[in-house]
């Protein structure tokens, strides 16, 4: 197997672009996404056809290392995808691109956006190449003689140049809101990932050394066990999960899938797992989606366990707000989900004062939000905020069985818990 990293000096220089143009090239490859983002490793997707993993020691705690090498343990290549700029985390502790590099040597390529800079791109750049550094791709250059001038600098300083991306509009990828949209067609994404590999040159890897992972290195926790039928919403409206929070569930039940817009409902569920997405883009058709809402609110007035995260927790409250008035949801929880245009995004950090299906009380817990949203709901709630957010000072809102946060997590940090929770909810 060969590894190797993609970070820049700053968001948005064409790190995902770059890494999606390297994997349509690489055969039996896969890619790993460092930090929370679950767009990136969506659009990934679309070219390997496997479900990515994250990697983030802030949500996932010390085994994030052995979900990283597991995940990768079967392929011939792995491509990281850094998050933002290589020094940035923004986190009180170190969770920056640098970071995992360094822990697991994993050398990286720096891509450099030059499209308002000539010679000065090196200058700029030169902080970002460490040791570890085996080249740069210039992205976004204006013509031939701008190349020249970007190229100078790098060539002069030893510095690798393993690829030069034109600027064109057609190597593009849309954006909204939330970040890089989750609604391009799969056939754009793997075109537009074709293009750019042109212009990158792969005898790079000739110099990358062959990496062996044996079994022993795979320390991962003993498996926590079950047979319980496991729902998982998935479709356009909810589409945000961790893949090690995946292995998880498949580890305590079987698996299955079902999608509200498609007004589908579970058959003999135990346990229902709504994630994140976007429900507000789809509240017209979650709203009339009655098979699916009578289930789940039936499911839950019973006692059985509901855990819904983000947009999972939007489609749990009474009713989500929009230009045509508001559009009602499940009901669980008895608040209103308001558009306020104000991102909400970073990690968070929770003392549980109230137990759950996920955490018992006193417990610390550690998360993500990302939402441009809020929510306003005086219904009880189980934990409090020590950094972020969440509900005014507050998340994890409670309803019998029902657990719903602004939050993400990643499972893999509270199986057992939410095994305890299933067998004494039989």
């Amino acid at each position: 197997m060969k590894i190797f990293g993609i970070s820049a000096p700053y968001t948005g220089s064409g790190k995902t672009t770059v890494t999606l143009a390297l994997l349509s090239k690489l055969n039996n490859s896969t890619s790993v996404k460092i930090g929370p983002d679950y767009i990136d490793k969506n659009l990934h997707s679309s070219v390997t056809n496997i479900n990515p993993y994250n990697i983030d020691r802030w949500l996932q705690g010390p085994q994030y290392r052995d979900i990283f090498l597991s995940s990768i343990s079967q392929f011939d290549y792995a491509v990281i995808e850094g998050v933002m700029g290589l020094y940035d985390s923004g986190s009180p502790m170190k969770l920056n691109s640098l970071y995992y590099f360094r822990r697991m040597k994993i050398p990286y390529i720096l891509v450099v956006d030059v499209y308002k800079v000539a010679e000065s791109g090196y200058y700029m750049a030169k902080s970002f190449i460490t040791g570890l550094c085996i080249g740069v791709i210039i992205n976004n250059y204006a013509g031939e003689r701008h190349l020249e001038m970007v190229s100078k600098p790098f060539i002069d300083h030893g510095i690798r140049i393993i690829g030069a991306i034109p600027h064109s509009k057609e190597f593009e990828l849309p954006e909204r809101h939330l970040g890089l949209s989750t609604e391009i067609p799969n056939e754009k994404i793997r075109d537009i990932a074709t293009k750019v590999s042109k212009f990158i040159n792969l005898d790079f890897l000739e110099d990358l050394p062959e990496i062996k992972y044996q079994s022993a290195d795979l320390k991962m926790n003993t498996p926590v066990t079950g047979n319980y039928n496991i729902y998982v919403a998935k479709d356009s409206a909810f589409n945000f999960y961790y893949e090690d929070s995946m292995d998880t569930l498949r580890k305590i039940g079987n698996v299955s899938y079902f999608s509200p817009l498609k007004n589908e409902v579970p058959e003999d569920a135990d346990f229902i797992y709504l994630g994140g997405g976007y429900p507000e883009l789809y509240s017209d058709e979650l709203s009339r989606s009655y098979k699916t809402l009578d289930y789940i609110r039936n499911f839950s007035e019973s006692g059985k366990i509901i855990v819904g995260e983000c947009g999972g927790l939007m489609y749990m409250e009474s009713g989500i707000e929009t230009a045509n008035g508001t559009k009602r949801m499940l009901g669980i929880f008895r608040g209103t989900v308001e558009k306020n245009g104000i991102l909400t995004i970073g990690y968070t950090q929770m003392k549980v004062v109230k137990d759950s299906p996920l955490f018992k009380k006193n417990d610390i817990v550690r998360g993500h939000e990302f939402h441009y949203s809020s929510i306003v709901d005086e219904g009880e709630k189980s934990l409090r905020m020590e950094m972020g957010k969440g509900i005014n000072g507050m998340d994890g809102l409670i309803s019998v069985n029902s657990f719903g946060s602004y939050s993400h997590f990643s499972l893999s940090r509270y199986s057992k818990r939410l095994l305890y929770s299933l067998i004494n909810s039989k």
